[in-house]
């Protein structure tokens, strides 16, 4: 019993760190055979009474994941890279074409229709939640 106590309690630091944020829509574009590179979209709803720092991405299908936004400067829509991205409590933000998006430099293979894959986020805290991507045509 002791054992099982020590077990459970050890494993309540995690449970408590885990960060909470709700998923919805999680999707990306299928890509064509000899494509590098692909995007995928989600809505993240941060459900805690604290913000959420996602630090970094990774995922198993491809080389390199990076979260990136479109800006406009001086005329020109440009993509860049977010290095850091706090969701305030309560605060919804959408992974769109033309905004925030995951960016997959390096596919592995391409994304295929009705497929899925994963995607995780790292977070300041340390901990991390996978997400479940489904390809669309």
């Amino acid at each position: 019993m002791f054992k099982t106590l020590v077990a459970v309690l050890s494993l309540l630091p995690v449970i408590v760190a885990a960060e909470t944020l709700k998923v919805d829509d999680a999707w990306a574009r299928a890509t064509i055979p000899g494509t590098e590179n692909g995007a995928a979209y989600a809505t993240l709803e941060n459900l805690k009474d604290t913000p959420v720092e996602i630090t970094h991405i990774s995922s198993d299908v491809s080389k390199v994941a990076e979260v990136h936004r479109h800006t406009m400067s001086g005329g020109v829509m440009k993509m860049e890279e977010v290095k850091s991205l706090s969701i305030a409590p309560g605060e919804t933000i959408k992974f769109q074409p033309g905004g925030y998006h995951f960016m997959l430099f390096g596919l592995k293979s391409p994304l295929e229709p009705e497929k899925s894959f994963s995607l995780t986020l790292h977070f300041e805290s340390g901990s991390k939640q996978t997400i479940q991507f489904l390809v669309k045509k």
